[in-house]
């Protein structure tokens, strides 16, 4: 097919595409191909370049200019108008896996990704709640039986003041109808852009978004039971996922049905598993099940692939609380200030992070307590580093911008403090009342006077850290300040004298409605 190049694409069709996969309007993300692993995954550093996705950039993405365009679906108020499922498998039946997409009648696109997976799209009109989002899809990949793969938006809430952006994915139709990340028709074939938009319109939602759902309860042989073993039962266990498979229907069957669980799972077998293992086997799985009283394997095949691990704990027959319940953290991103912020997903939850509250577990663990009242178990040290590790391979990297580096910086952020110690705080009448915690001005020599221990509580007030105090007295340094002992009230008190910052003379605008009728 011919390319899509600039002078022959129509100016709606880009435009059209633009308003499909608008997301946060203040960064865009790169991702430069360096090597490819040997899953068969695409290798390469992604970055987050905090400017706006210019109409050009996204001109050069259908024109499949290097490097293509991501797009951070979710938004500064932490809404998206679009999601995705990250299917990261090769090879990949696509045709088979828009035949079930079909088959459930989900509302979903899908499309090739760069490495040769899938990236199963889900559209809204309207924005909704990431979080919303972030469930719906979590959902659709369970009953597709992809539970487990990453989700866009990978974050329900950005810290966007802070310089966290969130990730970023990169977009379908990179070289326009000349590409290979084009969507799928309904038949498997390949979908041009034009027909792209075609599914848009027959797949986007209005609001509210109805959320998928399992196979009905009454109409599944896995009643008030875990609906990954529901999934399964309806659409077949893959094969060499038997015999696990009906293992796990037997710890269900025997908590439903104590009386009769062993015939029961017989029956199961027949009606249920295609084809049935043999009699033999079954009889060998009624014996290990009746030895104790198992927990669901969630964690192995068949049932990881089909897991809504929240919908399971609501069922009378599911994990319950005896589930996993440790925290789910994911989602690291690096903001390259000076020094570096981090920020983490903690069920779902946006943390700020420094760099010692995530190299330390017991550092992560007390932000964790403070800022999400969450205390994450105690992991091995090998654990530990290797999640930090996973983390750190998927980093996105946020990059700072140039002309706020100053201001974002360590010392930018203590210069900021200081002047406003200084100048803004409530101000010492006369020298003695320095004791008081007050800076005092000496306006004739334009000198400003104060102790550090009081500058120091104002940086903590602020939730400043970073310098130590021989750091700090150098920056004083830096800016002409020099120490002193003074006689205060009689005695002597070590202190800081610095260069006056500029004097706030002019009051405050502060604007007062006077409310009719009133005599005030």
């Amino acid at each position: 097919m011919p390319s899509l190049s600039s002078i022959e694409m129509p100016m709606e069709q880009l435009q059209q595409f633009q308003d499909i996969f608008r997301g946060l309007d203040i960064a865009y993300g790169t991702y430069v191909i360096k090597a490819e692993r040997g899953d068969g995954k695409q290798a390469g550093k992604a970055t987050v370049v905090r400017k706006p996705p210019t109409d050009d950039l996204w001109q050069k993405h259908l024109d499949g200019v290097d490097p293509s365009l991501g797009i951070i679906p979710i938004r500064a108020d932490n809404t998206c108008i679009w999601g995705c499922i990250d299917i990261d498998q090769y090879p990949l039946d696509h045709k088979g896996l828009v035949e079930k997409v079909a088959q459930l009648k989900l509302p979903l696109v899908v499309c090739r990704s760069k490495s040769g997976g899938a990236h199963v799209f889900l559209f809204t009109k309207e924005p909704a709640p990431a979080r919303d989002f972030q469930q719906y899809l979590k959902d659709a990949a369970a009953l597709l039986g992809e539970a487990g793969r990453e989700i866009f938006p990978k974050q329900a809430e950005i810290l966007v003041d802070r310089g966290d952006t969130g990730n970023f994915l990169n977009l379908p139709y990179f070289g326009g109808d000349a590409g290979t990340r084009y969507a799928f028709n309904v038949d498997g074939t390949a979908a041009t852009l034009e027909e792209f938009f075609g599914l848009y319109e027959a797949n986007v939602q209005e609001l509210p978004l109805n959320f998928p759902e399992p196979p009905k309860q009454a109409e599944s042989p896995i009643k008030d039971g875990p609906p990954c073993l529901q999934a399964l039962c309806a659409q077949g266990f893959p094969e060499g996922t038997r015999n696990n498979g009906l293992f796990n229907i037997g710890i269900y069957l025997k908590r439903s049905a104590p009386g009769s669980w062993e015939d029961k799972l017989v029956e199961y077998n027949i009606k249920h598993v295609a084809p049935p293992l043999p009699n033999n086997e079954v009889q060998v799985l009624v014996k290990q099940v009746g030895k104790k009283d198992y927990q669901y394997k969630c964690k192995d095949a068949p049932l990881n692939s089909f897991c809504n691990s929240g919908l399971c704990r609501s069922r009378k027959y599911g994990i319950g609380g005896n589930g996993p319940d440790a925290p789910q953290i994911a989602s690291l991103s690096k903001y390259a200030s000076d020094p570096p912020l981090w920020f983490l997903d903690v069920n779902g939850k946006r943390v700020e992070l420094e760099t010692e509250s995530l190299f330390t577990q017991a550092a992560f663990q007390k932000a964790c307590v403070e800022k999400l009242n969450v205390l994450p178990p105690t992991l091995r040290k090998q654990d530990w580093e290797n999640m930090l590790n996973a983390l750190l391979k998927e980093m996105v990297e946020t990059e700072q911008i140039a002309e706020a580096s100053e201001d974002t910086s360590l010392n930018g952020r203590f210069m900021d403090l200081l002047e406003e110690f200084t100048t803004h705080m409530q101000q010492a009448m006369d020298r003695d009342e320095i004791l008081m915690g007050r800076p005092w001005r000496d306006d004739d020599e334009a000198k400003t006077y104060f102790r550090m221990k009081d500058l120091d509580n104002h940086l903590k007030r602020n939730n400043f850290v970073g310098l130590t105090a021989p750091k700090m007295a150098q920056r004083l340094r830096d800016i002409g300040g020099e120490p002193l002992p003074l006689l205060l009230k009689g005695r002597a008190a070590r202190c800081w004298r610095i260069p006056s910052f500029g004097k706030q003379d002019a009051p405050f605008d502060t604007q007062t409605t006077r409310i009719e009728g009133s005599p005030f």
